[in-house]
């Protein structure tokens, strides 16, 4: 094996050099500044910086790194450094109670949490959710968010919108349960009375989903449930969708998906037939959940989601049936 032989400098050569080095650390520093290396590539890049002749060879040493570490993710790389990192729980509590808020609101267009669906409607949960994220101060985000995610959003999901994704899950998840109470039944949750009518139902959604220092008062909630119509057909529409999907396809999880496809074609839909769609639907729930019913004593067949051939029909009609109450 060959070994070069490195002669030892002397004082002035020393002196010179040590000039050099500090040239070359701040060369150093503020190409990190800039292309922001992650840990594993900074431990080599200005190693080899510093060992270069010329600045402008340490500015493509680190050029090199940072496109090395673009491409991390056909490597392995950052994705290791994902699963490594965990998002603390302040982050965890701002998203969880961000959704809390939004599942509130009947203008969602989609309760998708995968930005890769329903397009680039801004008013999906997912995104409505990431907006607030992507506002904090930079103080925020460099306390809470993993520094390589401390950017633009890009194309491809980084670090943190995957965190917002799985949390989101969650939340959906508290949702459906409280559509389908005294339905739903699990090793933690009962069955312990008939199930709620809409008002009931509206009403426990308004207490539980407001986060802490957010809560409604008793009038503010009876207000929603009274006068908040497009919030009441809403939800009558997604418990009727939680019910079908639990009595006949409990093994999947695709309830989501229906009811965002619904929406989108509510939302290219003339306004009679939204109307109509929404007074089938509350007459639906009324005719199931308003009769003080025990859900065990029910029929599965009985379940059901009005579908878009009997809104035409009724559309087809010329007549807008009383909503029943």
């Amino acid at each position: 094996m060959e070994i070069s032989m490195i002669p030892t400098p002397d004082f002035k050569e020393s002196k010179m050099n040590h000039h050099l080095s500090q040239t070359k650390d701040e060369v150093c520093d503020k190409l990190q500044s800039q292309l922001k290396l992650d840990p594993q590539h900074l431990k080599i890049a200005p190693i080899k910086g510093k060992f270069v002749p010329e600045s402008g060879t340490a500015a493509v040493i680190f050029a090199n790194a940072a496109y090395h570490q673009l491409d991390g993710p056909n490597t392995g790389i950052a994705t290791q450094r994902t699963a490594n990192f965990v998002f603390d729980q302040s982050f965890r509590d701002f998203v969880r109670k961000t959704a809390r808020i939004i599942l509130l609101l009947p203008t969602l267009e989609a309760y998708s949490n995968n930005p890769h669906k329903n397009g680039a409607l801004p008013k999906t949960l997912f995104y409505q959710t990431l907006n607030p994220i992507e506002k904090q101060p930079d103080a925020w985000k460099e306390e809470h968010l993993q520094p390589s995610s401390n950017q633009d959003i890009p194309q491809s999901p980084s670090a943190y919108r995957e965190a917002v994704r799985d949390l989101l899950k969650y939340q959906r998840s508290n949702l459906r349960v409280l559509l389908l109470r005294n339905i739903l039944e699990t090793k933690r949750i009962f069955i312990t009375d008939h199930v709620p009518n809409r008002k009931a139902m509206l009403t426990s959604i308004y207490e539980d989903l407001p986060p802490k220092g957010g809560k409604m008062t008793t009038a503010k909630i009876t207000h929603q449930v009274t006068t908040n119509y497009a919030m009441r057909a809403r939800m009558c529409y997604a418990r009727l969708v939680m019910v079908y999907f639990y009595v006949h396809k409990s093994k999947k999880d695709l309830q989501w998906s229906d009811i965002d496809e619904r929406l989108a074609v509510l939302r290219g839909s003339s306004c009679e037939f939204q109307q109509h769609h929404s007074i089938l639907v509350l007459n639906k729930d009324f005719l199931l959940f308003s009769q003080k019913r025990n859900y065990k004593s029910m029929k599965p067949e009985e379940f059901s989601v009005p579908t878009l051939e009997e809104v035409q029909d009724l559309v087809d009609t010329g007549t807008i049936p009383a909503t029943l109450k």
